[in-house]
């Protein structure tokens, strides 16, 4: 006897793809009335106990081996030489690799090995991976082995149980068992390997150190519970009920069918080559003295529909696993074949092995009739019956394209590389753009079909700008108005933007250290897509940073291609990306109020650009449009945290022009610096203060006002209270003319001899003009020694000096320094400073020199250019 095998590997069906082969037994005998073909019994066995000791190996290795040095990648990313993007790239993680940590006290990169490659990569992108690890240490080596041998035998003894359970199950399943082991073996999952349930039990025994499997035995068996024998059997015995004593045989026949293609496919087999026993009762013998043989009447079907048998689970390898179904399922296998012949879907009810002999039969007659088209349409329709026969289909159909080469086969080819045409044509239940910007933004804004691929070409960029949606809105309409320019410009040298894509997609191959690197790894159409991303992705950048400078957003992305090509893409695109960018940046939509709330929430500072066009286009007599303004920098501010800031700066602007808005505006200035996370509390430069009180009691009431504003908050109140600390408060004066005509009685003498003195007094020359002013004396500087101003202000040189010092340190000093400066010279530090900004407020329309910022004090660039000799 001569006995031939040809093994080949199977892909479990779901979710794992891989070549799919065929397993044949030929055995060759003289006598042609033997036996001819067997099937081997003992393969499930054996196939079920690797699939089950594998499963809890890995379970028991991944416990043990894994530890919080290892991680998981969110994205694909580069595996470089060294720590920073200039460095050569190793080879590409795809997402969902795992990777162990070597080396992680960097902020940004950090050294990882994956498999035998050690490099850099993005902290960011990495995931830790959490495993549970042993909290108890055992006392003695002797029970550590105890604890290693009980452990063992329990995994053994699982799987021989689970094995048993699985094989009873295929031949009969009892409704007691089922029940028995739900309720006392159900934290295991025994019932669902004896239900055929595989793959749930498999799941129950990894995760049975939770309460998870056991609530669920529970469940199956209060489910099991309510259930009677006859809906357990057609539910989980495919409608066949036991009879006492009863020994059922089956003659196996072979299903005849015909295809669209009028080939016929026939088998005869004789009735001594085949025998099996199975659910079919048409052969009957009786070896009991009672038995029950009472004719069930069937529910009559509904004219051409016919409900599925049962058919439990299992790995169809080919087309001749049909010999195996009983007469039931192979009856119904007719009819879903010819219902599906004509174009029909049927409900198969979950039981794929169907589905799966379909397929096989398929391809069997696709070697007959030849034509790609008639398959490629039966999967499809086969796809809407079981989806998963999908990566199959795609995988089969694949192969058979490559084998062709006529012009629709390989155009098809071409398009089942891309995942998106796999999507939209129903080979994949995958959507790779799902997440892209043209999917997301399709209906919002109303792309055509062209505009959404544009936008699908590449990952959405990950930054803070593009995270809010104004921003990433006005960056799309951008990005495709400069686009559609490009194209009509490179139109008049018989070429466009995909044209040249395509152009770079076939010049990669000349660079054989970019190439290279991907070798190994990826095929030639994942370097191909790299590349086109990458260029659709560069002139989205370019974009992006017209925008960001548009928006008064600081922060620029880098927006150099990956792939160079050895300056050649400038060359060919990238200069017309530039040209076209600059062209249409008046096309920028403005953006909204809650882009403006969020730009500032990211950029503190953006408010001054506003605030210094507010100061250059002021004028006196129109004061209001300047409040307005402010108005629009408080609404645009709310979720800065330095908001304070805007109406400090107002206050002393506004002071000059409008007392009573200069007031309101350092009250706000004090109730956003309460919200902040430090209460600075600045107080407004004398020169300031001295322009907007003119009395004492000025002074006192607003202190006043501010003080309850600090203490309640009420920014409402204070507001209002500020505009009356203007209005005159008029006293009523009571005179007593009797005190009076008492006091000039008394007094009379010495008014006569002050007149006598008035008249014979000379006038003496004046020595130096003294002022009183809120209780302080200021001498009016007489030093004209000044070498850096304007002759018209006259510093001292101590001032002088100070000057300097900020001219030399680019107009910025330190509190302390300048505090350290005054001490040495016996003045304070305020009083140095003021004598400065009063000498030079007069040519600086009342603004102050030098200003306090944070813990230096500055001198603002322009202020000095204007008095500087």
């Amino acid at each position: 006897m001569k006995i031939l095998f040809c093994l080949r590997t199977f892909a479990l069906r779901g979710n794992w793809q891989a070549h799919t082969h065929c397993t044949h037994l030929q055995i060759t005998q003289a006598d042609p009335q033997t036996e001819i073909c067997k099937r081997v019994q003992f393969l499930p066995s054996l196939k079920d106990a690797i699939k089950y000791t594998i499963v809890t190996l890995l379970l028991t290795f991944s416990i043990n081996s894994f530890g919080q040095g290892f991680y998981i990648t969110t994205s694909d990313l580069n595996l470089r030489s060294g720590a920073g993007i200039n460095y050569k790239s190793l080879l590409v993680l795809s997402k969902g690799d795992t990777v162990k940590l070597i080396d992680g006290t960097g902020n940004y990169w950090v050294k990882i090995q994956y498999q035998d490659k050690v490099g850099y990569s993005s902290k960011q992108f990495l995931q830790k991976i959490q495993f549970q690890e042993e909290t108890q240490k055992k006392e003695t080596t002797s029970e550590d082995e105890e604890g290693s041998y009980t452990f063992l035998i329990v995994i053994i003894a699982l799987i021989l149980v689970s094995i048993i359970l699985t094989q009873l199950g295929k031949k009969y399943r009892s409704l007691s068992l089922a029940k028995f082991l739900s309720f006392f073996f159900g934290t295991f999952g025994l019932q669902k390997y004896y239900l055929g349930q595989t793959n749930k039990g498999t799941l129950s025994i990894m995760f049975c150190w939770t309460f998870i499997p056991t609530i669920i035995g529970l469940i199956d068996f209060a489910r099991l519970a309510s259930m009677n024998e006859n809906s357990f059997s057609i539910k989980y015995n495919g409608g066949s009920i036991p009879r006492k004593k009863v020994i059922i045989k089956t003659q196996r026949t072979q299903v005849n069918h015909s295809s669209r293609q009028t080939n016929v496919r026939s088998k005869s087999m004789s009735q001594n080559e085949h025998e099996y026993k199975s659910s079919d009762q048409s052969i009957i013998e009786i070896n009991a003295e009672e038995l029950d043989l009472t004719v069930e009447q069937e529910t009559p079907q509904k004219e051409n529909q016919l409900e599925p048998s049962y058919w439990s689970h299992s790995y169809v390898y080919s087309y001749d696993e049909i010999n195996y179904a009983s007469k039931a399922q192979k009856k119904f296998y007719v009819h879903f074949r010819e219902k599906f012949i004509n174009g029909e879907l049927v409900d198969i009810q979950g039981n794929t092995n169907y589905a799966f002999i379909l397929y096989f039969d398929l391809l069997n007659e696709y070697e007959n009739h030849k034509d790609i088209k008639l398959l490629e349409e039966q999967f499809k329709l086969l796809g809407q019956i079981c989806p998963k026969t999908k990566s199959y289909s795609l995988m089969s159909l694949q192969d058979l394209l490559r084998r062709r080469t006529d012009s629709y086969s390989v155009g098809k080819l071409q398009n089942l590389q891309e995942p998106s045409y796999q999507f939209e044509h129903g080979y994949s239940d995958y959507d790779p753009d799902a997440y892209k910007l043209g999917k997301q933004y399709k209906d919002k804004l109303g792309l055509n079909k062209q505009e959404v691929a544009w936008l699908n070409k590449f990952w959405n960029p990950d930054n803070v700008f593009i995270s809010i949606e104004g921003c990433c809105i006005a960056t799309i309409k951008q990005y495709l108005v400069v686009l559609k320019s490009i194209n009509k410009r490179l139109k008049s040298d018989n070429t466009s933007v995909a044209k040249e894509v395509d152009f770079f997609k076939e010049k990669i191959f000349e660079y054989k250290e970019i190439a290279d690197s991907y070798w190994g790894y990826y095929d030639k159409s994942f370097l191909k897509q790299r590349v086109e991303s990458e260029i659709y992705l560069t002139i989205f950048k370019r974009v992006e940073n017209s925008v960001r400078e548009f928006y008064g957003h600081k922060r620029k992305v880098g927006s150099t291609p990956y792939y160079d090509f050895k300056g050649e893409f400038e060359t060919r695109i990238g200069n017309y990306v530039n040209e076209l960018v600059l062209e249409h940046q008046d096309k920028i939509v403005l953006p909204d109020i809650e882009t403006q709330i969020e730009l500032n929430a990211q950029n503190v500072n953006r408010w001054k650009n506003d605030f210094t066009d507010l100061k250059t286009s002021f004028q006196k007599e129109n004061k209001d449009k300047f409040i307005e303004g402010i108005t629009n920098l408080e609404e645009t501010n709310q979720k800065n945290p330095n908001i304070e800031n805007i109406f400090f700066e107002a206050s002393k602007f506004i002071a000059k022009y409008d007392n009573v808005q200069s007031l309101k505006y350092y009250a706000k200035y004090i109730y956003y610096d309460l919200k902040s996370k430090k209460f600075d509390n600045k107080e407004l430069t004398k020169t300031v203060q001295k322009s907007l009180f003119k009395t004492e009691e000025q002074i006192n009431d607003f202190r006043k006002i501010i003080s309850e504003l600090i203490e309640t908050s009420d920014i409402k109140k204070a507001l209002d209270e500020i505009a009356k600390i203007y209005i005159p408060k008029r006293k009523k004066i009571k005179l007593d003319k009797s005190t009076i005509k008492e006091v000039e009685q008394k007094h009379d003498g010495t008014v006569e001899l002050l007149s006598e003195y008035l008249e014979t007094e000379q006038e003496e020359p004046k020595v130096s003009e003294i002022t009183n002013d809120e209780n302080e004396i200021s001498v009016v500087p007489t030093n004209t020694n000044n070498s850096i101003f304007i002759s018209d202000i006259s510093i001292g040189k101590i001032q002088e000096e100070l000057i300097k010092k900020f001219v030399s340190n680019s107009l910025e000093i330190n509190q302390q320094e300048v505090d350290r400066f005054a001490t040495e010279n016996g003045m304070f530090k305020n009083q140095l400073i003021d004598s400065i900004n009063e000498a030079c407020e007069e040519y600086l329309d009342g603004e102050a020199l030098i200003e306090e910022d944070d813990e230096n004090y500055i001198i603002e660039e322009s202020y000095y250019n204007e008095i500087a000799v």
